[in-house]
C-alpha cells in the first residue's frame, strides 16, 4: 500500500484539552488520538451516517442529500471515509459548507482507501480526520470494527442508510445502542440485499428516517443539551468567512429567521408569524441555534442573533 504524507498531524492524549470531549465518556476511550484537523466544541452536535461500501446509486444520493441537509442545519457529520455511503456523507457535508469528521481504521500515513486522500484533505480543512492507530498502521481487517465505536462515540445518533445483513454499519449501530445513542435507519426497496440491514434495525426499534427534519425532530433533546453545554463555554461558532446570513439559511429556515427579532418571542407567537406548526417550527429553531443565528432565552422564548 502506498504511504500518504499528511502534514500537521496532532497527537492528543486524554489529558489534553483538544481531545474530543464525547470520547472521554466511552468505556474504553483511546489513550492516544492522532488528528489531521481539529475537533471543536460545536462538533458535539454531530450525527454519524454510515452504510455499505457496495451501495446503490440511489443510496449514495440519499446519503449525500441527508448529510448536506443536516450539515446545512449546523450539525457535524461523522463517518468512516470508506467507499460508498461514508464518502457520500462526507461529500454532502462539505458541499453544504458544514463540518465533517472521518474516523479511520488505519494510521494517518496509511489513508484508506488511498483514492480518498484528496477527500481526507478537504475534510481536514472543515473538520478532522482521526485515528487511534499508530501513523504507519496498515488498514487491517480487525481495525475497522474497533474504530466503529469511535464513530458512534462522537455522535448523538447514528443513521444507517444502506447495509447488508452482515455489515460494519450494523456494528456501528450496535455500539451506538450500547452507548445510549439513538439509532436511525433509512428504508430501502423491499427484498434488496442492501436493504436488509436497515430493515432489520427498523424491526428492532430503530427510528425511521426519510429526511433531515426527521432526525432534527427526534434528536431535539440531545441537541438542546449540546447547545446548553456550548452556552456554558462561550459564544457559538463564528460564521463561515465570506458566507452571508442568507447563504447560511436553508429555504425552510428563512421565514423563521425573518420572524425572529431582538425581542423574545414564544413558540405560539412564532407559529402565528410563520404559519408553521410547532412540530415543524422547533427543529428549524434548533437549526438556527446550532448556526448561532438564534438563541433560546428563559421562558422558552427565542431571539434573533445578529450575524
Amino acid at each position: 500500500m502506498v504511504a500518504v504524507t499528511v502534514p500537521d498531524i496532532l497527537r492528543f492524549t486524554l489529558a489534553d484539552p483538544g481531545y474530543p470531549a464525547p470520547l472521554r465518556l466511552l468505556a474504553a476511550p483511546p489513550p492516544v488520538l492522532y488528528a489531521w484537523g481539529r475537533w471543536i466544541p460545536e462538533d458535539a452536535a454531530a450525527v454519524a451516517i454510515v452504510g455499505s461500501r457496495a451501495c446503490s446509486i440511489q443510496g449514495q444520493m440519499a446519503a449525500e442529500k441527508l448529510a448536506h441537509d443536516l450539515a446545512a442545519h449546523g450539525l457535524t457529520i461523522v463517518s468512516g471515509l470508506a467507499r460508498g455511503i461514508d464518502a457520500a456523507a462526507h461529500r454532502g457535508a462539505l458541499r453544504a459548507g458544514g463540518r465533517t469528521i472521518a474516523v479511520l481504521g488505519s494510521g494517518l500515513h496509511r489513508l484508506f482507501p488511498p483514492e480518498h486522500a484528496a477527500l481526507a484533505r478537504e475534510i481536514s480543512g472543515q473538520g478532522a480526520v482521526f485515528s487511534e492507530f499508530p501513523l504507519e498502521m496498515e488498514p487491517l481487517r480487525w481495525n475497522f470494527p474497533r474504530r466503529n465505536r469511535l464513530i458512534s462515540g462522537l455522535s448523538v445518533g447514528v443513521i444507517v442508510v444502506e447495509a447488508a445483513g452482515r455489515s460494519g454499519a450494523l456494528i456501528t449501530a450496535t455500539h451506538a445502542a450500547e452507548q445510549g445513542k439513538e439509532v436511525f435507519a433509512m428504508p430501502g426497496p423491499a427484498g434488496a440485499p442492501m436493504s436488509r440491514g436497515a430493515h432489520a434495525l427498523l424491526r428492532d426499534g430503530a427510528r425511521l428516517v426519510e429526511s433531515a427534519e426527521d432526525v432534527l425532530h427526534d434528536l431535539q433533546q440531545e441537541l438542546t443539551r449540546c447547545l446548553q453545554g456550548l452556552r456554558g463555554q462561550g459564544p457559538a461558532a463564528p460564521p463561515v468567512p465570506g458566507c452571508s446570513t442568507r447563504a447560511r439559511l436553508t429555504p425552510e429556515e428563512r421565514p423563521v429567521y425573518a420572524g425572529l427579532s431582538s425581542q423574545p418571542q414564544g413558540v405560539d407567537a412564532l407559529t402565528a408569524r410563520t404559519g408553521l406548526a410547532a412540530a415543524q417550527l422547533l427543529p428549524l429553531l434548533l437549526g438556527l441555534e446550532l448556526k448561532g443565528l438564534a438563541r433560546q432565552v428563559p421562558g422558552r422564548q427565542f431571539v434573533r442573533v445578529a450575524p
